[in-house]
């Protein structure tokens, strides 16, 4: 575990208080709004994985506006006060790889994934079923292999607490290099807990069309 000083320690106990206040609280209201995107009013009804990975989403896209308003901040400062910020393009660029990397979560969970259907739409539902078992195969085989392999170096950046080397330097190695791997773990539990939701379903479930 890292070794950090008690404001370190403060920081991550508030973040976490935060996170966990709008997951419980906050991230429920907004789970209807994000399921419009699959089937509108028809959409199936929502395993605890589905739970989850709405509930992520809900919050990370609030990171968009979140971005927007300290590059806001950033451009004041810097042209009318002349007075530039150290952190706000690391920081922008630190959320930016959090959405990049998280967001796949939720596309998969809608299946607005990029999908080549043009042997899958002619053929009949069992065949799509088998299709659809060997995606979630290959799916599942390459986010644990890249969470096998990348988990040693890793848990390494994070017990070093690795920093990003830069005059604000903040610990982005030592968070991102984890979340990685466990947002391929997630992405193969998700793509599982799809293709479970989708099997009994006599046409497959895809994302509205104005999606």
């Amino acid at each position: 575990m890292p070794t950090l000083s008690s404001s370190g320690y403060l920081w991550i106990a508030s973040l976490g208080a935060f996170t966990l206040i709008w997951m419980l609280f906050v991230a429920p209201k907004l789970v209807p709004i994000l399921m419009r995107g699959l089937h509108g009013a028809s959409s199936p009804r929502l395993t605890f994985v589905d739970h989850v990975t709405l509930r992520i989403s809900s919050l990370l896209m609030f990171f968009v506006a979140l971005i927007m308003g300290i590059m806001l901040y950033e451009v004041i400062m810097r042209y009318v006060f002349a007075r530039p910020t150290i952190w706000v393009e690391e920081l922008s660029r630190w959320l930016g790889g959090v959405i990049f990397l998280v967001a796949g979560l939720y596309a998969m969970q809608q299946r607005t994934h990029i999908r080549v259907t043009i042997v899958y739409d002619v053929v009949g539902r069992n065949a799509q079923r088998v299709m659809d078992v060997f995606a979630t195969f290959c799916i599942c085989t390459f986010c644990w292999a890249v969470s096998w392999g990348y988990w040693e170096n890793a848990m390494r950046k994070f017990g070093t607490w690795e920093l990003y080397g830069s005059a604000w330097n903040p610990p982005i190695p030592a968070i991102m290099k984890p979340l990685i791997c466990i947002t391929c773990v997630w992405m193969s539990i998700q793509g599982i807990n799809n293709l479970i939701v989708d099997w009994r379903r006599s046409t497959p479930l895809s994302p509205a069309e104005d999606v």
